[in-house]
């Protein structure tokens, strides 16, 4: 009994093929819906966001404060037909798969240029975040979108928290 749990223990965990295709499926997803974002394709964004979609702004809430901004769908798709972001990099992408159901989780790298610059000049941010997917009627459809660290002014989408922590790794 010992020995099969030792190797239970030790046997890396096994993923099905479709865990796999649906993360494949899921990134390459992502990365459009940034292409079409960044190119205020709101046709294409609103045909991958679900219609319960959610996306919250700024990391305030993860210590009891209040998040930047919160959209809907329909806020959100203003945001993208208004031409908000400039860029928006994907970098550092984890998945993780539930059948139907994919989180990813990862950092992005935005210049975010709103409409009503006003004092508000445009900048380059680092944003980590988590987002949900689910495959509705054979499509995967956007579900929600959250902060969790950032934004971070990042000057040339340098963040120090993405950096190394060890003194060793360090310049």
């Amino acid at each position: 009994m010992r020995l099969l749990l030792v190797v239970l223990l030790l046997a890396p965990p096994a993923f099905p093929a479709e865990s796999t295709a649906a993360a494949a499926e899921v990134l390459a997803l992502e990365r459009k819906i940034e292409d079409a974002v960044v190119r205020g394709d709101v046709a294409y964004v609103d045909s991958v966001l679900a219609r319960d979609f959610s996306f919250v702004h700024g990391d305030a809430w993860t210590t009891g404060g209040k998040p930047l901004a919160s959209d809907d769908k329909a806020a959100f798709l203003k945001r993208v037909a208004d031409k908000e972001y400039l860029v928006h990099d994907l970098d550092l992408v984890k998945v993780e798969t539930h059948g139907d159901i994919v989180i990813t989780y990862g950092r992005y790298v935005s210049l975010y240029v709103p409409r009503s610059l006003g004092a508000n000049p445009p900048r380059l941010n680092s944003i980590w975040f988590e987002r949900v997917y689910a495959k509705r009627n054979g499509q995967w459809q956007f579900l929600s979108h959250r902060t969790v660290h950032g934004p971070t002014v990042s000057p040339a989408g340098v963040d120090p928290s993405a950096q190394p922590s060890t003194p060793a790794a360090r310049p």
